[in-house]
């Protein structure tokens, strides 16, 4: 069911009177917009017709379905609001009721379209007010602080104090790089042991395998399958380690 916008009362007050609900309507589109609304007519006396028109304004923006309906008691006449694709934005006009075959006209302000919200504008103390701000938050220029020339130190004192301060800053240094060295050496060593157990193992085992194929059939040992599983572990395991070492340093 389409909205009623406006409630028409005829016969009420008098013959032919006309009365309307609503001072004015709303009809809210954009244009390429279209919606279908209606009209309520409710009539106090005689059945009669009636006849619904639009002001110059909104001509073919507004079209009734039934222009001269009959109305007994309560009539429900249908109308359709649309605004063309490059039409006005808000369109204002009148639609007009007319009783008693034309000796009664009467008619009620429509407004067709929404309004374009306006950008609000600044009030007077909000530009005084932006200015404050900036040169509160302006960056104050740098001083520029003179050289301080520096006191020089006697030389009356600069006998054994110097002296020994020099001989105290030497021995901190000499103290420092020595168990700087020592740290690092311990942990080359550190690092070199696995690689140096891995590379022997990795050999032990080339060795072993070479020897199983160049010893004759008399000296030849019997290798069991846990064995030769394990000892592939092994080969494997040193392998990797190796050749990660290898591309670490390189």
């Amino acid at each position: 069911m389409e909205q009623i916008f406006q409630n028409v009362i005829i016969n009420r007050q008098e013959i032919n009177s006309i009365e309307f609900e609503k001072e004015s309507i709303e009809i809210a589109l954009y244009p390429g917009g279209e919606q279908t609304f209606e009209i309520l007519v409710t009539n106090y006396g005689s059945p009669t017709h009636i006849h619904l028109s639009v002001s110059e304004e909104l001509k073919g923006q507004i079209t009734f379905l039934r222009d001269n309906p009959y109305v007994l008691q309560k009539e429900y006449v249908s109308a359709v609001a649309r605004i063309p694709q490059e039409g006005r934005m808000l369109t204002k006009g009148q639609i007009f009721i007319t009783a008693g075959y034309g000796s009664k006209k009467k008619g009620f302000p429509v407004q067709l379209g929404k309004v374009e919200a306006k950008p609000q504008e600044p009030s007077k103390d909000e530009p005084a007010k932006w200015r404050e701000d900036t040169e509160e938050f302006k960056p104050s220029r740098p001083s520029i602080a003179e050289p301080v020339k520096k006191a020089s130190r006697p030389r009356t004192g600069s006998g054994f104090g110097g002296i020994s301060s020099s001989v105290l800053k030497n021995f901190k240094g000499g103290v420092s790089s020595t168990s700087g060295k020592r740290a690092r050496k311990g942990m080359g060593q550190n690092e070199r042991l696995p690689l140096a157990l891995a590379f022997g193992g990795f050999l032990l085992l080339v060795f072993f395998f070479f020897l199983y194929f160049i010893l004759p059939a008399g000296l030849q040992f019997s290798v069991s399958f846990t064995q030769a599983l394990l000892f592939s572990i092994l080969f494997v395991t040193c392998t990797t380690y190796i050749l990660l070492k290898i591309m670490e340093e390189g």
